[in-house]
């Protein structure tokens, strides 16, 4: 590893070298990234600084051109600073921005005998879109021209990144010929380093995107990259991402060819670098080089990216805020091709943005607005992330912005956009942010370190502690899902319960003598969208929660009362005269005599109901009390229980005046409920039976 430790991983063993130990941040750190036109000095400046050349392509030596990204580092005054290096020509605006997505810093720099140039502009753009904000103006190749003309580059440097809403730090004039401002730079460099160190800590998952992947002999696959956030131990477990497709497949996507990866794919940190010194640990923002275990070096590449375990999932379709979008052609048009560049990655992509808001912005081009970004291929991102947007050709920045939703549902008329929604993503608190991921997120399960990744907390237990408060405040409800609990928002409940009470509600409409969803069947008429393994789960809660009741094992909703037609009515109120006057000897519904061939069905509808409305009582498959007859006979049953002591079934029969027909499955029925309890023979009174009134 020339830079980020390619000759150190050549040189030593494998194994964790004695320096291992050292546990990171070792110092201050800061990640500088150059920005600029062709030949206006950039890797010279980086050469100066760290005696690092950052061209290391053979082609690049030759042509004396910066063609892919260079690294390179440096110790300031105690202060760990990693350049990242990039291309100035027009054809590699991929690279510059695989570069400059992950710096702290960025140096501007302009040739004072050539001022500003398209490249410059470019790029300064292009940072301003990648929401860096911290930027140095350098004024290189001072040497070849007068104050005078410095101070005309100047101002005109200084008056493109005001248009681009960047105000430069510090505006430095320097030299490599005769080194005239590049200790004042270093100053600079190293009071941002330390200014960085005192600031907020960055969240503590980790997440690292791939710029480089390459082998090395005796030690397997190295990849290295900026880490975005988070800690980093040697033998840690990462996920690789996006998965996708079979093992050795391959997509064409954006700027060369993407290794298809298999799912759940893990790997080990064998050992870490950064450039060339071996760490134990890694923490918050910097330049490593990792050496995973599990891993061919042709199933990584430029655009994957590693993470802890469980934060990320890969997605085709996203939600985002556009700082500024003009593309070419027709701008009334509802979808544009683009190519989306998201941290190390590009990827064709289609660009569908809302009209701008009514509301006015800070922009002032008035092109700021909610978009729906939907990628060829899976693409991994998190809240916040800025990306930029080029047209289809590669040929133009036509915008960029932040990811609101890393994962949402496409927008249809079925499923219309909320601005309100996505205003609460981009400008709500973290408590507001996760309520909306996880009412966005409907039905998807999300797991704490997923509500963590999509509404930028620093991790699990952050994520956690909000969906705890959101469930106290009742926004939010968990439900069981085996071993697990699933959030859900009461947003998505009440539309839940609404649709399944609007289905019972049109099944009683269709069929006045509809007697209820059987309890069990219940979870089966919840929604569509709902997943399987949630439906029992919903089902209880609704009725728990009182949109619908259970009566005597039939599910109505809550407060039902159904209107029978007048002959319904007369015929409901027959066969209940004829059960009532048959006692403990009750009439089947075959035998019932106001039961005839035209009527048969409707016999058995209605038994049913008086069933579900407590009317009757079934004590068997077909047969059935009428409730007052049950309630009578549990009565006689156990005061001669308690007078007589335990009963036979024949001094139960001869008791009520029945059969055995009848007899025996009550006696069970009782039996069942607790009343009574089997003894040999006898029955004795059982629970219920002796806290019986």
């Amino acid at each position: 590893m020339t830079n980020e430790g390619r000759q150190a991983a050549e040189r030593q063993p494998a194994g964790i070298p004695d320096s291992s130990d050292r546990i990171c941040p070792p110092a201050a750190q800061l990640v500088v990234g150059t920005a600029g036109h062709i030949d206006h000095g950039k890797s010279r400046l980086v050469w100066t600084l760290t005696g690092t050349d950052p061209d290391r392509l053979p082609e690049e030596k030759a042509r004396g051109m910066t063609i892919d990204l260079g690294f390179a580092h440096a110790t300031i005054d105690g202060c760990d600073v990693y350049f990242v290096d990039v291309p100035g020509h027009e054809r590699f605006i991929r690279n510059m921005v695989a570069g400059a997505w992950g710096v702290d810093l960025a140096l501007l720099v302009v040739a004072a005998d050539d001022s500003v140039m398209p490249q410059t502009r470019e790029h300064a753009e292009l940072l301003a879109l990648l929401g860096v904000r911290r930027c140095a103006l350098v004024l290189t190749k001072l040497d070849l021209v007068d104050d005078g003309w410095a101070d005309q580059v100047e101002s005109e440097a200084r008056e493109l990144l005001a248009s681009v809403g960047i105000a430069p730090l510090a505006c430095l004039r320097t030299s490599a010929e005769d080194g005239r401002g590049l200790d004042e730079l270093r100053r600079l460099l190293a009071a941002q380093a330390a200014a960085r160190r005192t600031e907020a800590a960055p969240p503590r998952w980790f997440r690292l995107p791939v710029d480089r992947a390459f082998a090395v002999k005796g030690r397997g696959t190295v990849v290295t990259g900026t880490v975005a956030h988070g800690d980093l131990r040697v033998d840690a477990e990462l996920e690789l991402w996006p998965v996708g497709g079979l093992r050795g497949e391959s997509r064409r996507g954006g700027g060369g060819l993407l290794p298809m990866l298999a799912a759940e794919r893990r790997v080990r940190v064998r050992d870490i670098q950064s450039h060339s010194s071996a760490r134990a640990s890694t923490a918050g923002r910097t330049r490593a080089a990792l050496n995973l275990a599990g891993l061919a070096v042709e199933d990584a590449c430029r655009g994957h990216e590693l993470a802890s375990p469980g934060y990320v999932v890969p997605t085709s379709r996203f939600d985002a805020w556009l700082d500024a979008f003009h593309p070419a052609g027709d701008p009334a048009r509802s979808r544009f091709p683009a190519r989306l560049h998201v941290a190390t990655c590009e990827v064709l992509a289609t660009v569908r943005p809302l009209a701008p808001p009514a509301e006015p912005t800070p922009d002032p081009s008035g092109t700021a607005r909610f978009a729906q970004i939907r990628t060829r291929w899976p693409v991994v991102v998190e809240w916040g992330q800025r990306f930029v947007l080029r047209d289809e050709n590669g040929t133009r920045t036509i915008g960029g912005g932040a990811v609101l939703r890393g994962v949402a549902v496409a927008w249809s008329s079925r499923n219309p956009p909320d601005p309100a929604a996505l205003e609460r993503l981009r400008s709500g608190e973290p408590h507001v942010r996760v309520e909306e991921t996880i009412r966005g997120a409907a039905w998807t399960e999300l797991t704490a370190e997923r509500v963590a990744a999509l509404s930028g907390l620093a991790d699990a237990a952050e994520a956690a502690a909000h969906v705890a408060r959101l469930a106290d405040a009742g926004r939010v409800v968990s439900l069981p899902s085996g071993q697990t609990r699933h959030w859900v928002h009461v947003a998505q409940l009440a539309d839940a319960a609404g649709a399944a009470v609007a289905r019972l509600n049109r099944a009683l409409t269709e069929n006045p003598r509809f007697t209820g969803v059987p309890r069990a069947e219940w979870p089966a008429w919840m929604p569509r969208a709902c997943p399987a393994r949630l439906r029992p789960a919903l089902a209880e809660w609704l009725l728990t929660a009182g949109h619908v009741a259970d009566a005597d094992g039939f599910i109505l909703p809550r407060g039902h009362r159904a209107v029978m037609s007048a002959d319904d009515q007369r015929l409901f109120d027959t066969l209940l005269a004829e059960f009532r006057a048959g006692g403990a000897a009750p009439p089947t519904a075959d035998d019932l005599t106001c039961r005839d061939a035209r009527n048969a069905r409707r016999i058995d509808e209605l038994v049913r109901l008086a069933a579900a409305r407590g009317r009757l009582v079934m004590i068997a498959p077909g047969v059935f009390l009428h409730a007052e007859c049950y309630q009578a006979a549990v009565a006689d049953v156990v005061a001669a229980i308690r007078t007589r002591g335990p009963l036979t079934v024949a001094d139960i029969r001869t008791l009520l005046k029945s059969t055995r027909k009848f007899i025996v499955p009550l006696c069970e029925h009782l039996d069942a409920a607790g009343i009574t309890k089997r003894s040999g023979d006898l029955r004795v009174l059982g629970p219920a039976g002796a806290a019986h009134a």
